[in-house]
């Protein structure tokens, strides 16, 4: 094994999971997601790339791929960025028949079990690099730190089905049955519902270790060649990975909790900020009258008001000023007969008055000559229910805007 490679590797990891936690906490304040959880299992197939292996990708398909499954566990800190464990299980089988001259028979296969188990760091790329959005498919890769461990597993003779060497025999025959392993994976994500995904990703897992499949050099094998008689088994042979590979392909289903996108609340202004005059025109609505809820207590009785009508003529005198504040507790696209039966169990200081215009009857009461003392009733009907009471200005009975310097009177 090359100390400086894994040295290498091992720098490049820490400093890859490091700086992604990392970035992933600077930015967490201005993400608009909490974080969640991923809960996930997975299944499909193996395949081993070694020194008792000499055909491709596609042509192991031939009887050299076996099952694969597993969970996996993961915690996301926002859109982007992500850490997690997973465990794997999984079936090898190689067989090599000749050298690589393609002509020296070698007649060897290897059936191997693992059980892997890895953290690993994760990264969406489609939101990484395209920013966020509801996608139906989405891109990510991981890379991790494993452990993998192949006992169970055995070399034989592919002819005659001789066991050269097993796990029971490997510490014998100076072979490690457990390596450390880097796993980087690349991933599609396929959203079913809000809160369902299907996954498709595949696997590469490098082994720090040549020991998998009881293969190293010429040298090792001259000794089991002796020792279990197998012959024609030359003792230089130096062709083979220096790590061992196993690749994996899965598709999985994985189920998110939680990771709802945050509410940005409104801030409220305090009460004596507030504006009760609207700046631009209001949709009038008409509000149904319910009937009464059932009452605990004895009802005061209250005498039916009625609605002022304004006199047709205004006797205009040196009294009256040049504008009065009301508080308008209601209106309608309908002229309200009789008195306001919405709110016949509310207390009124002051008569009802109606005005009229541009196709809305409006309803106000009280005649203020400072906004601070229309405002403050307002705030009293308010108490006692009239929710939608707000300060309103009259100037001969007709509706005019409050400006800032009438605020202050």
């Amino acid at each position: 094994m090359d100390k400086t490679i894994t040295k290498g590797l091992l720098f490049f990891l820490l400093m890859t999971i490091t700086g992604i936690n990392c970035f992933a906490q600077i930015n967490k304040e201005e993400k608009p997601f909490t974080s969640s959880w991923q809960i996930g299992a997975f299944g499909g197939f193996a395949q081993y790339y070694g020194d008792i292996s000499n055909k491709s990708y596609l042509k192991k398909f031939s009887g050299e791929t076996n099952l694969s499954f597993g969970l996996m566990v993961r915690r996301h800190f926002d859109e982007n960025f992500g850490f997690g464990v997973s465990f794997n299980r999984a079936n090898l089988y190689s067989v090599k028949d000749f050298k690589a001259d393609g002509v020296t028979a070698v007649n060897l296969e290897y059936d191997g079990l693992i059980n892997h188990f890895t953290i690993h760091s994760y990264l969406n790329f489609s939101n990484f690099f395209w920013g966020y959005s509801e996608r139906t498919l989405n891109l990510y890769g991981t890379l991790g730190l494993g452990y993998v461990s192949w006992t169970g597993s055995s070399l034989r003779n592919s002819q005659t089905g001789a066991v050269v060497i097993d796990y029971s025999t490997a510490a014998t025959n100076n072979f490690k049955n457990s390596s450390v392993t880097f796993p980087a994976t690349l991933g599609a994500e396929f959203k079913l519902s809000s809160n369902l995904k299907l996954t498709f990703e595949c696997t590469l897992l490098t082994l720090l270790s040549d020991d998998m499949d009881y293969y190293r050099d010429g040298y090792q094998y001259d000794i089991v060649t002796q020792t279990h008689k197998i012959p024609d088994f030359e003792e230089n042979i130096k062709s083979g990975y220096p790590y061992d590979i196993v690749t994996l392909t899965h598709v999985g289903l994985s189920y998110f909790i939680g990771g709802q996108k945050k509410q940005k609340k409104e801030r409220m202004l305090p009460s004596e900020n507030r504006q009760y005059e609207p700046v631009f025109p209001i949709n009038v609505i008409d509000y149904e009258v319910y009937n009464d809820p059932p009452e605990t207590k004895k009802k005061n009785q209250i005498p039916a008001l009625t609605i002022a009508t304004p006199p047709k003529e205004m006797i205009v005198t040196k009294a009256i000023p040049a504008f009065e504040f009301r508080v308008q507790i209601y209106a309608k696209t309908q002229r309200i007969q009789g008195q306001l039966a919405v709110y016949r169990n509310v207390t009124f200081e002051y008569p009802i008055q109606e005005n009229f215009y541009n196709g809305i009857y409006r309803y106000s009461t009280g005649s203020f000559q400072s906004y601070a003392e229309a405002e403050a009733y307002a705030h009293t009907l308010q108490n006692r229910g009239v929710y939608d009471a707000f300060v309103v200005a009259y100037r001969n009975n007709e509706r005019i805007q409050i400006t800032t310097e009438m605020k202050k009177n």
